[in-house]
This record gives C-alpha cells, structure tokens and sequence, in this order.
C-alpha cells in the first residue's frame, strides 16, 4: 500500500472511526493538487475493507484486489466531458449499483475524485444516496475547496482538510521515490510540502518551464523592466494550463513577498525566495496588493474566455503600474 505522509491528525482521526465501528458513509477530501487526496482515500478504503485483525494488512485478498485496482466493490467513478465532471447516466449507474449488496466483505464504496466541477444537478442526484445510503455503502469525495460540493451534500458528509508536510517530509517522500537529494531541494523550493507537484515538477519539463518564466518576472519587477517581463509572460501564449499555474506561483510569490516585508522568519510559499526577498525590501504594500488583485482579474478574464494573450498584456501593466 502507496504509503500518505504527514497529516497525521487526519489518518488518526479516521482510524479512530474504523475503530470503533462509527465510520461516516461519506467523506470529502479537500486541498490543492497533489497532496495525496486520492491516496489517503486508498488507505481508507483498505483499512474499511481489510480482513485482517491489524488493518491494513496489505496481503489478504480484499487489499491485494484494492492494490491491484480490481476490487469488485470499490469503483473510482469515472469523469466525462471537457471540465471533467460526472455525467447524470454515470451518476445514475451508481445509484442502480447501491442497491446490489457487496460482492466482498461488508462494504461497497464509490471515489468521486476531482470534484471541482462537478455540477448542481449531478450533485442533487447524488444526493438521497449520500444522505440515506445502505448500511455497506460508502462515498468519499475530493476537490480543492469544500465549496465544490453543495451546502446540502456537505451537511451530510465528514469534510477533512488536507494539508502540506513540512519541507523536512517532502524531501524524505522525495529521496523514498529515487529521487536525489540535489533534485528534491531544487523541487521543495518551488512547491515546497506539495509532494505531488515537486514530483510533477521533476517529471515535466514544462512545469519547470513556468516555474522559470515565474522567477523570469519576479526579477523583471524588482529591475523595473517592463520590456522583459512583457517577454517572460508572453512565452505562456494561449495555454490556460500554463498559465494559471504561472499566476498560483507569481500570486503566491507576491504573497512571499509581502509577509516578509513584516515578519522575515515567516514560511514561504513561493517559487522564488531570494526574489520573494529583494520584493520584500523594495515593492510597497499598495503595490503588492495591487499585484495580488491583478492575478485576480487575468484569472476571471481566463474563465470568462477572454483573449488570453491581451489578458496578459493587461496584467504585465497592471503588475508594473503597481
């Protein structure tokens, strides 16, 4: 079993559950990408459904078929469409399905993954079999924000907040995946406890690409050179994936730069520390806001499917204006 680093009050509160028998039948699972939502789901399920007097054991029958993804009463529900909801006859096949009892064990259970947009009516769907499921039915959830689910599915559910591990069990997590001590360093500094995005971050040129765009534009403003951070953001063109992951690191950056201006010993968050430091001493408060909200605006202009080249001309001179 994919070992969940950190978060120990969270496993130690669902293994409490299991325990002593008064697990909830519905969970939601919330952070930002790459925090192990999904494997922190696994290793529930696996010990909800182990057979075993020490769960999870990670050889009896249930958790090898769980290992394997092939237990027949564990289904991680499949997304449709471009923004990678779930379809109402998915939602619908479910349901149906509840009604059978177990094949295996005690327990069936359904993984509705990335909820983010998951839309109001699939939810509503849901929603009698969230609130009313069969004493072996389980669903678990995960989105960014708990606000992907409807007030009415999270009243009837356990949320749990998912959080990053220190720096200290990134590094650890990274050097168990083969990474190398100089890798992880490089990977922890931009994404920090996120053991998932410094993974991403080492495997995807790309990423390391934005990342550097990032660090790009940060020294652009602390030189005042409007010409070269109008290149740097350029080089995103018209990819939305790119370039939202571009704003997270600037805001965050940004972000960095700002606390430290008050309290240096503070924890980053940011791609780039030794920019977020030199910001600290030159950009103003006034300005680093005004920063913060022009991330704001490109992100609703992206959703709003404005032009994304002329989104961003308008946010490298807000940006330099500030």
């Amino acid at each position: 079993m994919e070992r969940f680093y950190g978060n120990a009050q969270v496993q130690e509160t669902l293994h409490q559950m299991l325990k002593r028998d008064r697990a909830a039948h519905g969970f939601l699972f919330y952070g930002e990408a790459g925090l192990g939502k999904k494997t922190l789901a696994k290793r529930f399920l696996a010990e909800l459904l182990c057979t075993e007097a020490e769960k999870p054991c990670g050889v009896c029958k249930s958790c090898r078929m769980l290992a394997d993804g092939v237990h027949p009463d564990v289904r991680f529900v499949e997304h449709s469409g471009k923004r990678g909801g779930f379809s109402v006859d998915t939602v619908r096949e479910v349901c149906m399905d509840l009604a059978s009892p177990p094949n295996e064990g005690d327990a069936k259970c359904y993984v509705f993954g990335e909820c983010d947009h998951m839309d109001t009516r699939t939810q509503n769907l849901l929603l009698k079999a969230v609130e009313e499921p069969p004493t072996y039915g389980y669903f678990i959830f995960t989105a960014t924000s708990p606000t992907a689910l409807l007030p009415t599915v999270r009243s009837r559910i356990v949320s749990l907040a998912v959080s990053p591990v220190t720096e200290q069990e990134c590094r650890t997590a990274l050097e168990e995946h083969g990474v190398s001590p100089e890798d992880a360093a490089e990977a922890v500094g931009v994404f920090h406890g996120n053991i998932g995005q410094c993974l991403n971050f080492l495997e995807n040129m790309p990423i390391r690409e934005v990342a550097g765009l990032t660090k790009s534009a940060i020294n652009s403003i602390i030189n005042k050179n409007e010409y070269a951070f109008l290149q740097a953001v350029s080089q995103l063109g018209k990819e939305r994936e790119r370039t939202a992951l571009f704003l997270s690191l600037f805001d965050r950056t940004i972000r960095d730069a700002m606390v430290w201006k008050y309290d240096p010993r503070a924890e980053g968050i940011g791609c780039d520390a030794p920019g977020a430091r030199k910001l600290a001493e030159r950009l103003s408060s006034s300005a680093g806001q005004a920063m913060h909200q022009a991330v704001d605006r490109t992100y609703a202009a992206m959703e709003a499917n404005v032009n994304l080249p002329l989104a961003l001309a308008a946010f490298c001179a807000d940006c330099m204006d500030g």
